[in-house]
């Protein structure tokens, strides 16, 4: 279990860096559990009791607001953290985190990141590189959610996806293929059948193909035109 740990440890950017003795220290205070599909893993407003990362699977952050409707913020990966913000500042969860699958989740206290972030430097930047990050990433998306219409953002998430980038999707290669379209509606800020027009639409001009419970990128170049076009949002 300890080797698995320090394994586990090392998948984390943060951690990844340290040296193989720091590692095994941490690797007691760590704790591991397995949630299945859909479980929650982390409330919104509870308070924070730790670092989270994931060791195997996906899961999604997300918000919901009072009549029910998701609003996806990331989905994440082997070796990516989640409930970062609230480790450093002390406050509640910011938001809902649930399993996309089957997937082992790995638990640091706070106190011991708070540590790490004072003695060692590698550390303290790692964690200032990725909070920059996901708050340029939310800053997209309310750019997105207010100045693009549905098809847009529709074709944005897909073609970020297909080329890898982090705008809300970390450490999850391949994640296109695996995106539903309530997925999909909860990334865009839209609801499932408004998606399932815009995958029509995009389907028939030749950048999609799709397939049964898959989604195939077929022309990149159509998508960013796409992407960049301008409607009514939903």
């Amino acid at each position: 279990m300890a080797t698995m740990t320090v394994d586990a440890l090392r998948q984390v950017p943060y951690l990844a860096p340290l040296d193989p003795k720091i590692l095994q220290g941490l690797a007691p205070a760590v704790r591991l559990r397995t949630y299945a599909a859909g479980e929650i893993i982390l409330s919104e407003g509870d308070p924070c009791d730790g670092l989270y990362f994931i060791v195997r699977g996906r899961v999604k952050v997300f918000k919901t607001s009072l009549d029910g409707k998701e609003q996806i913020l990331r989905i994440l990966g082997p070796g990516r953290t989640f409930n970062d913000v609230p480790v450093f500042d002390g406050g509640p969860n910011p938001g809902s985190v649930a399993g996309l699958e089957t997937s082992v989740i790995g638990r640091l206290p706070a106190g011991y990141m708070l540590s790490l972030v004072e003695t060692q430097p590698t550390v303290a930047m790692a964690v200032i590189r990725n909070l920059a990050s996901r708050m340029r990433a939310l800053t997209i998306l309310v750019e997105d959610l207010s100045l693009r219409g549905v098809v847009a953002r529709v074709a944005k998430r897909l073609l970020e996806c297909a080329r890898g980038d982090h705008t809300m999707v970390e450490g999850s290669p391949g994640a296109c293929a695996r995106l539903t379209q309530h997925e999909l509606a909860a990334m865009t800020g839209s609801v499932r059948e408004v998606v399932q027009r815009a995958l029509k639409n995009l389907e028939q001009d030749g950048a999609i193909r799709m397939e049964r419970a898959r989604i195939v990128i077929l022309d990149h170049v159509a998508l960013e035109r796409w992407s960049e076009s301008s409607g009514p949002g939903t």
